[in-house]
């Protein structure tokens, strides 16, 4: 099966698809030399053609900038004019006819564009690093029936990948204020929460655990073989 991953970044959503069975071509408008697909194109995804996506693929995944819809986007520093591309993403996956998955962050600015989404989560997972659990709430919306399962949130302190760090994100252990400072590094607890050892930390700030796409990409495998079926 082959799947085309739209704003592939460096390809953590793409190593799980690969586990899912899928054969992996990631696109994105900037390089990516550490891509973890199969095949990477440099290109901009909303100039794409619908009718050669889906003559060439068995189903797409996008995951758009999500810098419009986090927290982060009021930091001190950081670019204010950021652009939703949900709707123009799935205006294009919808003309394709395939299967498709749009990933994004769980916000309040996010939440409109994604309605009917399932919600993962790293603790569903175990993932995490030490006695430090990675959450990581992320969105999923689809063409095709996903199932999800709960979060599995301990008591524990709690790690976060963004920024370029990884950080105690437990408000009762510090949060943000803290001075994080792991064994082995941040590069090492954040490779190893996300269980990504490919990627820099800038990278890993901005991918999704392949686990999440594992678990989807067996749902999308089986949704493909049905509509061959039918």
């Amino acid at each position: 099966m082959r799947l085309l991953d739209l704003f592939s970044g460096a390809g953590g959503a793409a190593r799980g698809y690969q586990r899912a069975g899928f054969h992996v071509t990631g696109v994105d408008l900037k390089p990516q030399p550490n891509y973890g697909g199969d095949v990477f194109l440099q290109g901009n995804v909303l100039e794409m053609e619908p009718d050669e996506i889906a003559a060439n693929f068995d189903a797409v995944h996008a995951s758009p900038p999500c810098q419009f819809g986090t927290s982060l986007r009021s930091a001190p520093g950081t670019k204010k004019d950021h652009v939703n591309l949900i709707p123009a993403t799935k205006l294009l996956l919808q003309a394709t006819g395939l299967p498709w998955i749009i990933e994004n962050v769980e916000s309040k600015a996010v939440l409109p564009h994604m309605r009917g989404s399932v919600r993962l989560c790293g603790s569903t997972f175990g993932l995490g690093v030490d006695h430090y659990e990675l959450r990581r709430h992320r969105l999923f919306l689809s063409n095709v029936l996903l199932f999800c399962e709960p979060c599995r949130h301990g008591h524990g302190p709690v790690i976060g990948v963004y920024g370029g760090h990884a950080r105690c994100r437990s408000k009762r252990h510090g949060g943000r204020g803290t001075q994080d400072v792991w064994p082995g590094g941040h590069l090492h607890a954040a490779s190893t929460a996300m269980q990504i050892d490919w990627m820099t930390l800038a990278e890993l700030s901005e991918a999704i655990p392949p686990a999440y796409t594992t678990y989807l990409g067996h749902q999308l495998a089986n949704a493909i073989h049905n509509r061959r079926a039918a």
